[in-house]
């Protein structure tokens, strides 16, 4: 039977073109329940009461003191609750209690137990069997039971599992003196029921003495729950009858008349699935199908009744005769076909048994469809007024004249049982907030930007609701074909706070709607929390429009594209259009100039169906500054001959316009450049380092940074931005630090402002700190003591090389601080003292890469700027030292020692011949000596002496002049030399010799120390 559901419910299911309707909830037979069956089993059930004062309770006959004979002596309350477990689907779940003057599970059914298969049912009832002494269970402990009960349903508590009680006693609730009264926490646990969506049905034993006393559980139980049993054979018939309210696939068919014989006719499409008769025992005569018996099958084996099943499966459709021997006999069908009420909503969720709330004031709407094969029939109000359609799945509805009490469905037209009936409890409330349509309204019809409509329902702002649901039908009322109340549209809205929203159906031109919506919800009364349902409707009128799908209602001219934005142009009129065009009217917000360089020139043709596909574009944006802007598109329609038409257009013939230019912003992500620890160097340099590379996000289009030095703790520094570069994934800008002179060393530190090429830009942060530190180079000149050679007449050079360590950053400047030079003349003039005024030294720039050694070797040059003081017969030499520094390194100045000579004219032009030959021996140079002194006294004694201011030639020998020779360096000379070199040594290879001919560069050397004897080192201060 289970499978055979599964395939009929699969059935069911909606196609994927309905997937977007509105889905009504699962039926209340497709969920399983847990129920709590609670037991009087105080002595009035089984002993004449009331109990007399003296002695023990006796069994009838009845007598004084306890005239009342038992309620149910025989026991068939178990019977009752062993039928409902053999009712029950396999999922549900079941629990039996007993009370009296205390509470206790019943068997195994002590806690909710699910029922399973029929092995499982027959051992759970098996134990369900009433107590043999009644000494001891004098009273009735109504509260005990319903506090248990309520604790055990809230332990086991699932969403989509209804929960109930079936609470059966005779009298009214008793206690011992000292216990309390129990009408304070019945009421209590009555509140938390209700609370918890756990509906009650109270059942009340008649005594056949005492009567029926139900007026405690009326009074504090919802007086429509309350069922009453005249006798306890009755209780069958009662408890199969509640549970065929909260399962609404099931029907109870009853004897008509005294013989005992049931009679109904199952149809095929009314999918009748299981019969169970149910009858005293030895009750059943047999059962017979279109006049042909049929085999059944033994259920439950209870000492009181029979229950029997049809065992043919499937079950066959036809005429059924049930014969019996007693009329209380009676028959449970299960069927997969009934009908079922959607709105208004049960009050407890998922319970078909509960009551349905509906505002008072106005006649309900009613909703339902027909569940299973035979949904498709025609479905009835009270089996004489048949709903209407109002949506897909079989949904349909039936707006009532009047407030009734009870809503009796019939699916289908039979007129004799079996007949799928139902009926469902309603009750109008004066207590509850009345639903309201926000959309679409007479004044606002609700169209939106892409043609589709707003559906809103809801509660107005003042109202105390939860919890909405809701639901929207359309039908189409225009007058044709398509039209007269057809469905075309549903929905689920989607509800937040007190409103319920739906924006996916399009409405079509020139058509006439009605829009039913349904909304459940749950509100607090005085009574406490309780859901009901309310219903509101509207009416949609369309009129013949030319609509642009794809324009929105506000134009936000920043959402359209460059290259225009595409919308669809449609007719949704038979009249012959032209064209539609549109016209853009822009102002500034804030002087309220009128822009005209800004504009479209949108206008295209209108078809006569379908739609045509356009571009939306607008013209002059580029060039607008930052700031808001608002203005108004107008569209017009014009027909085939250029004349205005009186048409409406969607969205709109005017539609708002609106337009903000964001300031360009660069974001940084720092708000410091630090540019490190960079080398001195002493050349003008316009970058002093790196560039800091900090971080940019650009709000729009990237645009060139200007920064600016507006504070730093060193002058002359300038700071300089540009255009952002790419870096990994973003982009970085450089800020480069700028200086036209050198930069002591140090630590600089200030501040950059920052800013876009006009004033409409903007940088954030504005202003960044800096902070770049200059190492204090390391320098030394390693040279001790560097000879000049020749420096006397005045504008002459003489260069020698020293030797220099750096740390610096090259290229670096040389220069000369200060400088001092002492030689000593003779005669009475006494030394001479020579300082800047009469030797400089050019700035001397180093580019080159050091030595392997990692030294520097610098070419020095001095100059001259006068002749420089001699002594006239043996010239002049000068012994001294230089102040050196960095240009650009303030305070550091490294002196070199340093010499050279003031020669007189033999020294330039005759010495640097004849030393050479003077380096020979004695022997070979006497002759050639002795010839040149007597060529040279009788020039002197003819010439009257040799001015060296005019010089005349003194041979015929060509002799380069003084200062295209190489500097030479002082002859070294001994007396030991002197007398080893006369004994045969010669000096052939050595220094002093290559020094005079060869042409090798001058090298840094340390200068030789004096041998003369003299003091001063001058090797010309003595004769020879």
């Amino acid at each position: 039977m289970g499978l055979l559901f599964l395939c009929l419910l699969l059935l069911l299911l909606p196609t994927p073109a309905q997937a977007q309707a509105t889905q009504p909830p699962a039926t209340s037979s497709d969920l399983p329940i847990d129920v709590v069956v609670l037991l009087d089993d105080s002595g009035s059930m089984a002993t004449c009461f009331p109990w007399p004062e003296a002695g023990l309770p006796f069994n009838p006959p009845c007598a004084f003191p306890s005239p009342n004979p038992p309620s149910d002596p025989e026991e068939l309350r178990y019977s009752a609750a062993r039928l409902l477990v053999q009712l029950a689907d396999d999922t549900d779940r079941v629990a039996v209690l007993r009370f009296d003057s205390q509470v206790e599970g019943v068997g195994n059914l002590g806690t909710l137990q699910q029922v399973g298969d029929a092995t499982n049912r027959n051992r759970l009832v098996s134990t369900l069997i009433a107590p043999t002494n009644y000494n001891f269970r004098g009273y009735t402990r109504m509260d005990l039971a319903l506090e248990q009960a309520t604790a055990l349903l809230a332990s086991v508590k699932e969403p989509g599992r209804s929960q109930y009680i079936l609470l059966l006693t005779d009298g009214e609730p008793s206690q011992p003196s000292g216990a309390g009264l129990q009408r304070p926490r019945v009421e209590a646990t009555v509140q938390t029921l209700r609370a918890d969506d756990v509906l009650a049905f109270p059942v009340v034993l008649c005594n056949p003495n005492a009567g029926c006393a139900g007026e405690f559980l009326r009074a504090r139980f919802d007086q429509e729950l309350v069922r009453e049993a005249k006798t306890a054979g009755d209780l069958l018939q009662v408890f199969s009858q509640i549970f065929a309210e909260i399962k609404r696939d099931r029907s109870v068919i009853t004897a008509p008349t005294g013989d005992g014989t049931i009679q109904f006719t199952t149809r095929p499409s009314q999918a009748a699935q299981q019969i169970t008769l149910i009858t005293p025992r030895g009750g059943l005569a047999g059962i017979d199908l279109d006049g042909a018996p049929v085999v059944t099958a033994g259920l439950l084996d209870d000492p009181n009744i029979e229950l029997n099943t049809v065992s043919v499966s499937p079950l066959p459709s036809g005429a059924w005769t049930v014969r019996t021997t007693d009329p209380s006999g009676f028959t449970v069908i299960q069927a997969d076909s009934y009908p079922e009420l959607l709105f208004p909503p049960a009050s407890v969720a998922d319970s078909s048994a509960s009551v349905r709330y509906f505002p008072a004031g106005k006649p309900p709407l009613i909703v339902a469809r027909g569940v299973g094969p035979a949904a498709g029939e025609p479905l009835s109000f009270n089996g004489s007024v048949d709903l209407a359609p109002i949506g897909d799945g079989n949904v349909q509805a039936i707006q009532l004249s009047s407030e009734p009490d009870e809503v009796v469905l019939q699916l289908g037209n039979d007129t004799a049982p079996l007949q799928l009936v139902r009926r469902y409890r309603v009750e109008a409330r004066s207590d509850l907030p009345a639903a309201q349509v926000f959309s679409p309204l007479p004044s606002d019809p609700g169209l939106l930007d892409t043609g589709k409509i707003r559906l809103q329902v809801g509660f107005s702002a003042g109202a105390t609701v939860g919890g909405l649901r809701a639901s929207v039908y359309v039908t189409d009322e225009t007058d044709d074909d398509q039209g007269r109340g057809l469905p075309v549209y549903q929905a689920n809205l989607t509800c937040a706070g007190a409103l319920c929203t739906d924006e996916n159906w399009e409405p079509a031109d020139g058509r006439t709607y009605r829009m039913v919506y349904t909304v459940s919800a749950q509100t607090d009364t005085k009574t406490g929390p309780i859901r009901y349902g309310d219903y509101a409707e509207t009416d949609l009128v369309m009129a013949p429009a030319v609509y642009l799908r794809g324009l929105p209602a506000t134009v936000d001219l920043a959402q359209i594209p460059t290259e225009g934005l595409p919308i669809t142009v449609m007719a949704g009129t038979t009249e012959e259009i032209g064209r539609v065009s549109g016209r853009l009217v822009l102002r500034r917000d804030d002087t309220g100039e009128v822009l005209p360089t800004v504009g479209t020139g949108f206008t295209t043709d209108v078809p006569e169906s379908g739609g045509v596909e356009a571009l939306f574009r607008v013209d002059g944006l580029t060039n607008l500054r930052p700031g808001a802007y608002s203005g108004e598109l107008v569209l017009e329609v014009t027909d085939p001959n250029g004349l205005p038409m009186s048409v409406s257009v969607r969205p709109g013939k005017i539609l708002p316009v609106t337009l903000s230019v964001p300031r360009p912003t660069a974001l940084l992500d720092a708000t410091t450049a630090d540019f490190g620890q960079i080398a001195f160097s002493s050349s003008p340099s316009i970058q002093l380092a790196d560039p800091a590379l900090l971080g940019v996000k650009f709000e729009g289009d990237p645009f060139p940074i200007t920064a600016q030095m507006t504070d730093s703790t060193c002058t002359d520094v300038t700071a300089a931005g540009g255009d952002a570069v790419p870096a990994g994934d973003g982009l970085t800008l450089p800020i480069r630090l700028q200086r036209l002179t050198p930069l002591q060393p140090g630590e600089c530190s200030g501040l950059i402002s920052l800013s876009g090429p006009t004033e409409d830009y903007d940088v954030r942060p504005a202003q960044i700190a800096y902070r770049v530190r200059v190492a204090d180079p390391e320098w030394a000149v390693i040279t001790g003591d560097v000879d000049f050679r020749n420096l006397g007449r005045a504008g002459e050079r003489a260069t020698g090389v020293l030797t220099m360590r750096y740390a610096g950053k090259t290229p670096f400047m040389v220069t000369l601080a200060d400088v001092s030079a002492t030689s000593e003349i003779g005669g009475d003039t006494g030394p001479v003292q020579l300082g800047a005024e009469a030797i400089e030294m050019p700035l001397v720039e180093v580019n080159g890469p050091p030595n392997a050694d990692g030294l520097y070797e610098v070419p020095i040059t001095l100059v001259a700027r006068k002749a420089i003081p001699k002594d006239a017969w043996q010239g002049s030499y000068y012994a001294g030292r230089l102040g050196l520094s960095i240009q650009g390194l303030s305070g550091e100045v490294r002196p070199v020692s340093v010499s050279f000579r003031s020669p007189t004219f033999l020294q330039r032009y005759i010495t640097p011949w004849l030393v050479p030959i003077y380096s020979l021996p004695w022997g070979i140079i006497t002759w050639p000596l002795t010839l040149l002194l007597l060529l040279v006294l009788v020039a002197r004694i003819r010439g009257g002496g040799v001015d060296e201011d005019e010089p005349v030639p003194v041979a015929t020998l060509h002799m380069p002049t003084a200062q295209d020779l190489p500097a030479a360096p002082a002859i070294e000379v001994s007396p030991a030399a002197l007398a080893t070199e006369s004994a045969g040594g010669s000096k052939w290879g050595g220094g002093d010799w290559g020094n005079v001919w060869d042409s090798a560069p001058v090298g840094p050397a340390a200068s030789p120390e004096p041998v003369n004897g003299n003091g001063n080192g001058s090797p010309w201060a003595s004769g020879w």
